[in-house]
Protein backbone atom coordinates (compact mmCIF):
# COMPACT_ATOMS: atom_id res chain seq x y z
CA UNK A 1 0.00 0.00 0.00
CA UNK A 2 1.49 3.41 -1.01
CA UNK A 3 0.40 5.94 1.34
CA UNK A 4 0.72 10.34 0.74
CA UNK A 5 1.07 12.40 4.02
CA UNK A 6 0.19 16.28 3.24
CA UNK A 7 0.44 19.23 5.68
CA UNK A 8 -0.66 22.89 5.03
CA UNK A 9 1.54 26.00 5.37
CA UNK A 10 0.09 29.62 5.05
CA UNK A 11 -3.71 28.27 5.42
CA UNK A 12 -3.65 31.36 8.33
CA UNK A 13 -5.68 35.12 7.05
CA UNK A 14 -2.45 37.08 7.16
CA UNK A 15 -0.32 34.97 4.72
CA UNK A 16 0.20 35.53 1.32
CA UNK A 17 1.06 32.36 0.49
CA UNK A 18 -0.96 29.20 0.54
CA UNK A 19 0.21 25.65 0.27
CA UNK A 20 0.32 21.87 0.46
CA UNK A 21 3.69 19.88 0.66
CA UNK A 22 4.24 16.16 1.85
CA UNK A 23 5.53 12.90 0.91
CA UNK A 24 4.87 9.55 -0.36
CA UNK A 25 6.44 6.26 -0.53
CA UNK A 26 5.91 2.10 0.34
CA UNK A 27 4.73 0.94 3.38
CA UNK A 28 7.93 -0.27 3.79
CA UNK A 29 9.45 2.87 3.02
CA UNK A 30 6.86 4.89 5.33
CA UNK A 31 7.27 2.42 8.33
CA UNK A 32 11.23 2.87 8.12
CA UNK A 33 10.98 6.65 8.24
CA UNK A 34 8.14 6.25 11.25
CA UNK A 35 10.58 3.91 13.00
CA UNK A 36 14.02 6.52 12.74
CA UNK A 37 11.70 9.72 13.17
CA UNK A 38 10.34 8.01 16.62
CA UNK A 39 13.70 7.37 17.70
CA UNK A 40 14.74 11.00 17.15
CA UNK A 41 12.06 12.20 18.74
CA UNK A 42 13.11 10.34 21.81
CA UNK A 43 16.64 11.21 21.70
CA UNK A 44 16.54 15.12 19.54
CA UNK A 45 20.36 15.71 21.01
CA UNK A 46 22.16 13.26 21.95
CA UNK A 47 20.87 12.92 25.52
CA UNK A 48 20.94 16.47 26.07
CA UNK A 49 17.54 17.59 25.42
CA UNK A 50 14.17 15.53 26.65
CA UNK A 51 12.16 13.39 24.21
CA UNK A 52 10.27 15.80 22.06
CA UNK A 53 6.37 14.72 22.08
CA UNK A 54 5.83 15.92 18.31
CA UNK A 55 7.67 17.96 16.01
CA UNK A 56 6.44 20.97 14.65
CA UNK A 57 8.60 22.82 12.34
CA UNK A 58 7.29 26.51 13.74
CA UNK A 59 8.08 25.56 17.22
CA UNK A 60 11.42 24.10 16.21
CA UNK A 61 12.62 27.03 13.79
CA UNK A 62 11.38 30.00 16.49
CA UNK A 63 12.36 28.08 19.58
CA UNK A 64 8.79 27.90 21.55
CA UNK A 65 6.52 25.40 23.32
CA UNK A 66 8.80 22.71 23.19
CA UNK A 67 12.10 24.22 22.06
CA UNK A 68 11.85 27.22 23.97
CA UNK A 69 14.86 26.20 26.36
CA UNK A 70 16.77 24.50 23.14
CA UNK A 71 19.57 26.80 21.38
CA UNK A 72 19.77 28.18 18.06
CA UNK A 73 22.88 25.11 17.25
CA UNK A 74 20.55 22.57 19.10
CA UNK A 75 17.46 23.33 16.77
CA UNK A 76 19.19 23.01 13.19
CA UNK A 77 21.04 20.05 14.94
CA UNK A 78 17.65 18.44 15.78
CA UNK A 79 16.10 19.56 11.95
CA UNK A 80 19.23 18.69 10.28
CA UNK A 81 18.44 14.81 11.44
CA UNK A 82 14.98 14.79 10.58
CA UNK A 83 16.34 15.84 7.12
CA UNK A 84 18.12 12.83 6.82
CA UNK A 85 15.87 10.28 8.27
CA UNK A 86 13.21 12.21 5.22
CA UNK A 87 16.04 11.66 2.49
CA UNK A 88 17.27 8.23 3.95
CA UNK A 89 13.86 6.56 4.06
CA UNK A 90 14.15 7.22 -0.40
CA UNK A 91 10.18 8.44 -0.12
CA UNK A 92 9.58 10.91 -2.92
CA UNK A 93 7.50 14.60 -1.90
CA UNK A 94 5.64 17.02 -3.76
CA UNK A 95 4.19 20.48 -2.80
CA UNK A 96 2.60 23.37 -4.61
CA UNK A 97 2.08 27.06 -3.36
CA UNK A 98 -0.05 29.35 -4.31
CA UNK A 99 -0.17 33.56 -4.19
CA UNK A 100 -3.86 33.89 -2.25
CA UNK A 101 -4.33 37.58 -4.24
CA UNK A 102 -3.47 35.86 -7.61
CA UNK A 103 -5.90 32.65 -7.33
CA UNK A 104 -8.78 35.28 -5.87
CA UNK A 105 -8.35 37.68 -8.74
CA UNK A 106 -7.88 35.05 -11.53
CA UNK A 107 -10.11 32.27 -10.50
CA UNK A 108 -13.46 33.59 -10.03
CA UNK A 109 -17.32 32.54 -11.57
CA UNK A 110 -18.08 29.37 -12.72
CA UNK A 111 -14.70 27.62 -12.60
CA UNK A 112 -13.95 28.39 -8.97
CA UNK A 113 -15.99 25.64 -7.73
CA UNK A 114 -14.64 22.97 -9.70
CA UNK A 115 -10.74 24.65 -9.74
CA UNK A 116 -11.59 25.37 -6.00
CA UNK A 117 -13.38 27.80 -3.82
CA UNK A 118 -9.73 28.55 -2.07
CA UNK A 119 -6.22 28.59 -3.01
CA UNK A 120 -5.73 25.97 -0.49
CA UNK A 121 -8.35 23.93 -2.30
CA UNK A 122 -6.81 24.11 -5.56
CA UNK A 123 -3.74 22.90 -3.71
CA UNK A 124 -5.33 20.01 -2.59
CA UNK A 125 -6.87 19.53 -6.04
CA UNK A 126 -3.17 19.46 -7.42
CA UNK A 127 -1.62 17.02 -4.63
CA UNK A 128 -4.40 14.43 -5.70
CA UNK A 129 -3.21 15.09 -9.75
CA UNK A 130 0.17 15.46 -9.27
CA UNK A 131 1.00 12.13 -6.40
CA UNK A 132 -1.55 9.94 -8.68
CA UNK A 133 0.64 10.68 -12.25
CA UNK A 134 3.95 10.16 -10.15
CA UNK A 135 2.79 6.84 -8.80
CA UNK A 136 1.63 5.38 -12.05
CA UNK A 137 4.44 6.59 -13.42
CA UNK A 138 7.10 5.31 -11.17
CA UNK A 139 5.65 2.50 -9.23
CA UNK A 140 3.90 -0.88 -9.88
CA UNK A 141 1.83 -0.89 -6.18
CA UNK A 142 -1.97 -1.57 -6.89
CA UNK A 143 -3.65 0.27 -3.73
CA UNK A 144 -3.06 4.07 -2.51
CA UNK A 145 -4.20 5.96 0.35
CA UNK A 146 -3.96 9.92 1.37
CA UNK A 147 -3.64 11.30 4.56
CA UNK A 148 -3.60 14.90 5.42
CA UNK A 149 -3.05 17.15 8.64
CA UNK A 150 -6.48 17.84 10.33
CA UNK A 151 -8.34 20.71 9.01
CA UNK A 152 -11.55 22.63 9.04
CA UNK A 153 -14.49 20.68 7.69
CA UNK A 154 -15.25 22.94 4.43
CA UNK A 155 -11.59 21.68 3.90
CA UNK A 156 -12.65 18.26 4.65
CA UNK A 157 -15.68 18.35 2.48
CA UNK A 158 -13.56 19.51 -0.42
CA UNK A 159 -10.72 16.92 -0.03
CA UNK A 160 -13.72 14.23 -0.36
CA UNK A 161 -15.10 16.35 -3.07
CA UNK A 162 -11.99 15.72 -5.18
CA UNK A 163 -11.01 12.04 -4.00
CA UNK A 164 -14.48 11.11 -5.25
CA UNK A 165 -13.82 12.27 -8.59
CA UNK A 166 -10.61 10.67 -8.48
CA UNK A 167 -12.11 7.35 -7.43
CA UNK A 168 -14.53 7.16 -9.70
CA UNK A 169 -12.43 8.12 -13.14
CA UNK A 170 -9.17 7.39 -12.00
CA UNK A 171 -7.82 4.08 -14.42
CA UNK A 172 -5.76 1.99 -11.79
CA UNK A 173 -3.89 1.23 -10.85
CA UNK A 174 -3.23 2.43 -8.27
CA UNK A 175 -6.81 1.54 -6.61
CA UNK A 176 -7.57 4.24 -4.07
CA UNK A 177 -8.13 2.59 -0.86
CA UNK A 178 -9.35 5.95 1.20
CA UNK A 179 -8.47 9.80 2.95
CA UNK A 180 -8.23 10.85 6.21
CA UNK A 181 -7.44 13.51 8.35
CA UNK A 182 -5.48 12.81 11.24
CA UNK A 183 -3.63 14.65 14.05
CA UNK A 184 0.19 14.53 13.22
CA UNK A 185 0.96 14.08 17.70
CA UNK A 186 -0.65 10.11 16.59
CA UNK A 187 0.51 9.96 12.58
CA UNK A 188 4.60 10.81 12.89
CA UNK A 189 4.72 10.95 9.27
CA UNK A 190 2.62 13.80 9.04
CA UNK A 191 5.27 15.65 10.90
CA UNK A 192 7.74 14.88 8.43
CA UNK A 193 5.26 16.53 5.86
CA UNK A 194 5.02 19.61 8.19
CA UNK A 195 9.17 19.52 7.81
CA UNK A 196 8.59 19.88 3.95
CA UNK A 197 5.56 22.14 3.95
CA UNK A 198 7.67 24.63 6.46
CA UNK A 199 10.79 24.86 4.20
CA UNK A 200 8.39 25.15 0.51
CA UNK A 201 6.48 28.13 2.78
CA UNK A 202 10.03 29.77 3.09
CA UNK A 203 10.70 29.18 -0.47
CA UNK A 204 7.03 30.12 -1.76
CA UNK A 205 7.28 33.64 0.25
CA UNK A 206 11.10 34.00 -1.29
CA UNK A 207 8.71 33.80 -4.80
CA UNK A 208 6.82 36.42 -3.82
CA UNK A 209 9.62 38.49 -3.05
CA UNK A 210 12.40 37.61 -5.05
CA UNK A 211 10.71 36.43 -8.00
CA UNK A 212 10.66 32.52 -9.19
CA UNK A 213 13.76 30.77 -8.94
CA UNK A 214 16.52 28.30 -6.88
CA UNK A 215 15.66 27.92 -3.22
CA UNK A 216 17.48 30.43 -1.25
CA UNK A 217 17.52 28.44 1.99
CA UNK A 218 20.13 25.38 1.99
CA UNK A 219 17.66 23.17 4.15
CA UNK A 220 15.55 23.16 0.84
CA UNK A 221 18.33 22.87 -1.81
CA UNK A 222 19.51 19.72 0.40
CA UNK A 223 16.17 18.22 0.41
CA UNK A 224 15.44 18.58 -3.50
CA UNK A 225 19.84 17.70 -4.29
CA UNK A 226 19.13 14.21 -2.11
CA UNK A 227 15.35 12.99 -3.09
CA UNK A 228 12.83 12.84 -5.73
CA UNK A 229 11.44 16.11 -5.05
CA UNK A 230 9.06 18.72 -7.48
CA UNK A 231 7.93 21.73 -6.02
CA UNK A 232 6.05 24.01 -7.84
CA UNK A 233 4.64 27.49 -7.70
CA UNK A 234 1.57 28.49 -9.19
CA UNK A 235 2.52 31.98 -10.75
CA UNK A 236 -0.28 34.00 -12.08
CA UNK A 237 0.65 32.76 -16.04
CA UNK A 238 0.38 29.22 -14.49
CA UNK A 239 -3.26 29.90 -12.67
CA UNK A 240 -4.15 31.59 -15.90
CA UNK A 241 -3.23 28.05 -18.16
CA UNK A 242 -5.32 26.42 -15.71
CA UNK A 243 -8.26 28.21 -15.86
CA UNK A 244 -7.95 28.22 -19.40
CA UNK A 245 -7.36 24.60 -19.88
CA UNK A 246 -11.02 24.67 -17.96
CA UNK A 247 -12.42 27.08 -20.45
CA UNK A 248 -11.83 25.29 -23.61
CA UNK A 249 -12.78 22.17 -22.61
CA UNK A 250 -16.23 23.19 -21.80
CA UNK A 251 -16.37 26.02 -23.81
CA UNK A 252 -19.45 23.80 -25.93
CA UNK A 253 -20.73 22.01 -22.77
CA UNK A 254 -22.10 24.59 -20.89
CA UNK A 255 -24.49 22.40 -18.96
CA UNK A 256 -22.14 19.81 -18.17
CA UNK A 257 -20.02 22.57 -16.72
CA UNK A 258 -23.10 23.86 -14.40
CA UNK A 259 -23.46 20.45 -12.79
CA UNK A 260 -20.13 20.12 -12.33
CA UNK A 261 -19.76 23.01 -10.44
CA UNK A 262 -22.64 22.22 -8.27
CA UNK A 263 -21.03 18.86 -7.81
CA UNK A 264 -18.18 20.33 -5.96
CA UNK A 265 -20.26 22.75 -4.10
CA UNK A 266 -22.56 20.41 -3.15
CA UNK A 267 -21.67 16.84 -3.13
CA UNK A 268 -21.17 15.24 0.52
CA UNK A 269 -18.68 12.63 0.46
CA UNK A 270 -20.49 11.27 3.56
CA UNK A 271 -23.79 11.21 1.47
CA UNK A 272 -22.74 11.20 -1.82
CA UNK A 273 -25.38 12.17 -4.84
CA UNK A 274 -24.04 11.82 -8.32
CA UNK A 275 -27.35 12.57 -10.39
CA UNK A 276 -25.61 16.45 -11.02
CA UNK A 277 -22.55 15.16 -12.89
CA UNK A 278 -24.42 14.57 -16.31
CA UNK A 279 -26.35 16.39 -18.15
CA UNK A 280 -28.11 13.73 -18.37
CA UNK A 281 -28.54 11.24 -15.12
CA UNK A 282 -28.69 8.33 -17.03
CA UNK A 283 -25.25 8.54 -18.87
CA UNK A 284 -21.72 8.73 -18.20
CA UNK A 285 -19.99 12.60 -18.76
CA UNK A 286 -17.95 12.63 -21.64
Amino acid sequence: MLTAYFDDSGTHDASDVVLLAGLFGSEARMDCLDRNWKKQLADPALGYKPAVSRFHAYDCNNLVNEFQCWSRNEADYFCAQLRKIIIEADVAAYGIACSRKDYDRMITGEYRPILGPTAEAMCINQCFVRTLAWVQANTFDPNMQFVFDNRPSPVRRYAGTVYDAFEAWLQPPPVLRGYAFKSSLAVRPLQAADLIAWEMYQHANDCLKYGIGPPRREELRELRKNMDFTAQFASPASIVKIRDFWVERYREKPGLLDNMAKHFTEFDPENPDYSHLSDNPAEEPA
